[in-house]
This record gives structure tokens, C-alpha cells and sequence, in this order.
């Protein structure tokens, strides 16, 4: 009875507590033990989340840089990159990480993952010169690792890149493939893949047994293999590929790495770019939300799916996840759909508030989705969750992206985790 006055009492208070901790015009306050911190890094170029563990493990999950170069209308891509141009995607990710680490004398990336193979969430080398000693091209997470140590890397590949096909002429992957190596020789880099099921592969490494009880990352899927629950096997959602025409393989976007992260009564969840929403024609197990949706039950933040295209968010995923903050990592007119828009605020799915933050909303895109954009809690701006010791109170702090001072221009909360 006395721990439930003392939680009342908190959530009274978090308010007062919260104004005197971080305030609108000030530089973000540093992490403190026992916090949960998940930033979501905006550089214009890809998606960049990095999260502070309760211990002070580190965890980044993606480090997009564009190709400079549209594949698909071969002309320069024309977005600006945040806060300047003055460098790549990279090093502007390596540098904030840093910035955020200035608390520690020898900041270290301890895992990072790389959700799937494309230039907004690993780097593109092309039309790039800037190189490593060791000659690999400096882009996204080969460019983060030039200037910040990187202990262990998941994906969803090593050691044998050739699911579904070989990735033999794919100019990314050989780049990251070369960095490997270079690192794993001659820095010590531990590299695994990514494995559906396992609560093993990211775990707290500072003083993992104050968290033990409270804290978990459980890996959801990867190249279509789903957790089922505890103590059964991962499904398997793609058929088999002796039974399918190359031209009908999974695409890369469906193979992506999810996961959820679990502190106390807060729940987080990361799907890459996975989809949900089947276009004409498409056979059914293109749609990998579903079968999520199934085995996830509800959490607090989301990260929405492939950015928040047309193609992601469908009903069943959100029914079951049922959000109270979502945050769209937009970089593209497309990101995010108004027709996921209209299913994330659709009551009609599950009911209750829930708010929407976007790291950078393009014209295009305010025009596109029309009023809605009104109903959006942020348009620009690195999006940082905070959870505070215990995981039952958290808050979603907006920071200035146009400079490095790490500005709070905006707080929302506290929210009570479910």
C-alpha cells in the first residue's frame, strides 16, 4: 500500500520534477543511471536510433546516408542534410552519439544494428571518395565506425550474404562486407547474425544484474522468421525458395530485423522497413505485419514501419500494438502516407489519444497529407524518449536538428507506460 502512495505521489509530481530536470531553451539534460534514453537522430539522409540502456549500454539501430543519386530517376537528390552539409550522414550521427556520451571519458557504441541493406539505414558508397585507412568507403555505419568504437554488430546476413540472393555486385553491401573484415582484423569487432526469438543477442552489459528482472530486448524477426511465443519455434513466413521464381523472392524491405524493447511497464518497437499492406496481386505472406501482430501485444512508442509509406501500419498491427506515441523517420514527400495517417488516428482500430511525431516533414509531404498535418506534435527535429528509472513514466523530447547544441524546443508528458 505504501509503494502505491509513493507511485501516486510520483506521477503528481513528475511535472514539477520534469520542468526543473529539462526545460524548452536548454541543452537536454544528460542520461542518469537507471533512465531509459531512445533518440531518434534526424540527418535528412535515413534513420538513426540510438538508445541509452537503464545501465548505460549503447545500442544504435541504423545509420542511414542516402545515395546523393536517385536510382530511380538518376538525378541529384535535392534534401538537405541536417544540421549542414558541411559533413556526410555519418559522421553528423557519430557526433551527436558523442555529444549525447560526453558523460563518459571513452564513448563506445557496445552493439549496432543494421535493420536491412539499403542506403537510408546502413549508407551508400556511391559518388562517394571519403575513404577509411583501410580503403572501405566512409558512409552511414562505416562512416559512424571511423569516428566511434563499435563493440558488436547484428545483422541480418553474416557471415554468408546471400539471402535470398548473393549480394555479390550490390555496392553496399560489398562496402559493408570490406568494413567487416577491415574491423573484425584489426579493432576487435564482434559480428553476429541477427537471430528471431533470442532475448541473448543485445543485452545489458554495464551492470546487467540491477536490470535483470526489469529489462529485456526481445528479437521479433528477421528474413521471415517470426517469434511464436516462449517456448516455441520462430515461424516461418516465406515459403521456400526452391519453390519460387527469383523475380518472386522475398524483397529486402520484408527481410528487415524487428524488435521490441521492454523496461519495467514500458514497451518499444522497431520493425525496419517490414510491410503490411498488400498491393494488387501481391500473395499474402508479402504482408509481414500481420503475423506480428499476433505475437506482440501493446506497447507505448512505435516506430512506424517503413517510414510511414503507403505499403505499412495496417490494422492488425495496430490493434495489437496500440500506440500511444508514434514517431515517423522521414526523410522522403512520401513519408508519411495519408492513408497511414488516417489508420493511426482511426478510433475505429483502437481507441484512445495517441501522438505523432515526425522528424522531418517536407512541403510536399504538409501538402500531401493536408489537414492532417495540423494534428502532428512536431514536424522537425531529433525525437528523444526518455524513461525514467523503473519504467513507468516517460516523456518525448523535441531537440533543435538545425545546430549541435542539442536544444530542447519542445516537451510532451509525462505519459504512464501501460
Amino acid at each position: 500500500m505504501l509503494t502505491f502512495f509513493r507511485y501516486i505521489l510520483v506521477l503528481i509530481l513528475w511535472p514539477v520534477y520534469g520542468a526543473i530536470a529539462q526545460q524548452i531553451g536548454q541543452t537536454l539534460p544528460a542520461w542518469q543511471q537507471g533512465q531509459l534514453d531512445i533518440h531518434h537522430i534526424n540527418t535528412g539522409r535515413g534513420n538513426a536510433t540510438f538508445a541509452i540502456l537503464p545501465d548505460g549500454t549503447t545500442v544504435l539501430i541504423d545509420a542511414g546516408s542516402i545515395n546523393p543519386i536517385d536510382w530511380r530517376t538518376n538525378q541529384p537528390r535535392s534534401l538537405p542534410i541536417k544540421p549542414t552539409d558541411e559533413r556526410q550522414a555519418g559522421e553528423w550521427i557519430a557526433r551527436y552519439i558523442r555529444k549525447v556520451l560526453s558523460f563518459q571519458s571513452d564513448p563506445v557504441l557496445d552493439y549496432a544494428i543494421i535493420s536491412h541493406f539499403h542506403d537510408d539505414h546502413m549508407g551508400s558508397p556511391l559518388h562517394l571518395t571519403k575513404k577509411s585507412k583501410e580503403g572501405c568507403v566512409l558512409t552511414g555505419i562505416t562512416e559512424v565506425a571511423d569516428y566511434l568504437p563499435i563493440r558488436t554488430v547484428l545483422d541480418r546476413g553474416w557471415p554468408v550474404y546471400t539471402y535470398p540472393q548473393p549480394f555479390d555486385n550490390d555496392s553496399m553491401v560489398v562496402n559493408y562486407r570490406r568494413f567487416l573484415v577491415d574491423q573484425t582484423q584489426s579493432k576487435g569487432l564482434k559480428v553476429e547474425r541477427f537471430r528471431a526469438g533470442r532475448t541473448d543477442q543485445i543485452t545489458l552489459v554495464k551492470q546487467p544484474n540491477l536490470y535483470r528482472k526489469s529489462f529485456q530486448i526481445r528479437n521479433l524477426a528477421v528474413n521471415g522468421e517470426i517469434w511464436a511465443g516462449d517456448n516455441q519455434p520462430c515461424r516461418k513466413l516465406f515459403p521456400e525458395l526452391a519453390t519460387l521464381s527469383t523475380n518472386h523472392y522475398p524483397n529486402e524491405n520484408m527481410c528487415s530485423i524487428a524488435l521490441q524493447i521492454h523496461y519495467g511497464d514500458f514497451d518499444y518497437f522497431s520493425g525496419g522497413d517490414i510491410p503490411g499492406v498488400l498491393q494488387f496481386g501481391e500473395p499474402g505472406w508479402h504482408d509481414v505485419e500481420t503475423p506480428l501482430a499476433q505475437v506482440v501485444g501493446p506497447v507505448d512508442v512505435q516506430l512506424l514501419d517503413h517510414h510511414g509509406y503507403k505499403d505499412s501500419q495496417n490494422g492488425a498491427l495496430l490493434a495489437s500494438l496500440r500506440p500511444r506515441i508514434f514517431v515517423v523517420p522521414a526523410w522522403a514527400s512520401s513519408h508519411p502516407d495519408r492513408s497511414v495517417l488516417e489508420r493511426i488516428y482511426s478510433e475505429q482500430i483502437y481507441t484512445g489519444n495517441r501522438d505523432v511525431f515526425v522528424t522531418n516533414l517536407l512541403h510536399e509531404t504538409r501538402s500531401a497529407i493536408g489537414d492532417l498535418a495540423s494534428r502532428l506534435k512536431s514536424t522537425s527535429g531529433h525525437v528523444v524518449v526518455r524513461v525514467e528509472p523503473g519504467g513507468k513514466v516517460y516523456w518525448v523530447l523535441i531537440l533543435n536538428d538545425e545546430d549541435e547544441r542539442q536544444q530542447v524546443k519542445a516537451i510532451h508528458g509525462p505519459y504512464q507506460a501501460k
